[in-house]
């Protein structure tokens, strides 16, 4: 059976949580885990990088000069991608919402739990008990990790009561602070160590039980 290493903020006392149902106990899939990692990344992507075609240059449509006599090739209009301010000819597009890497439901579910599965399996997850930031303290939390022996790179996942922890771990350096619901397969998988505050933790096997 799985278990996540608990660990008290407070006293440094350690323990061991079992940890059952799917979301802990799910086969690693690799091609599914690496569909929704490629879907993770495209949906991150801006396309910001667009280029007009010759419909919609601004401008007149009008033939620059006469077809004979001028002793020039022949021409249309100003706007061919062959000229300077015309349209340009397979530049990239914004990618439309509807276009994109894709992955349904049950594949991004069965990705997830196989991600945390595997970092279950390999002693990689971690409960933090007592975690108690009375101010913002990067210094203090920064102790905190190395009181946990963590190598990093280290995911710490906090819910929104634990505002004052959050501004303290997110200036370490090698540490990603995420609430629930934020992070995804490739999160998971970026992450050497993940670290659930108890009410992160009792969120997610919540959630696991919902989806049963």
């Amino acid at each position: 059976m799985a278990e996540a290493q608990v660990f008290d903020a407070r006293s440094g006392d350690r323990s061991s949580l079992n940890l059952e149902g799917p979301r802990f106990t799910t086969e690693p899939n690799e091609h599914v885990i690496h569909r929704a990692v490629v879907a993770e990344l495209d949906h991150k992507r801006r396309y910001t990088a667009s280029t007009k075609g010759r419909s919609e240059v601004t401008g007149s449509g009008a033939k620059l000069y006469r077809q004979k006599g001028t002793g020039r090739a022949r021409v249309g209009d100003a706007y061919p991608h062959n000229r300077v301010g015309g349209g340009t000819w397979g530049g990239p597009k914004v990618k439309p919402a509807r276009y994109g890497k894709r992955i349904n439901r049950k594949e991004a579910r069965a990705a997830f739990d196989g991600a945390l599965s595997a970092k279950a399996a390999d002693g990689e997850l971690y409960v933090l008990d007592s975690l108690a930031f009375e101010a913002p303290s990067t210094k203090q939390a920064r102790q905190l990790l190395e009181r946990m022996e963590l190598t990093g790179p280290v995911m710490v996942v906090l819910t929104e009561d634990d505002a004052n922890a959050a501004l303290s771990f997110r200036n370490l350096p090698r540490v990603t602070v995420a609430t629930p619901h934020e992070y995804g397969v490739y999160e998971l998988l970026r992450a050497r160590e993940v670290v659930f505050s108890r009410a992160a933790y009792q969120r997610l096997a919540g959630s696991s039980r919902e989806e049963r």
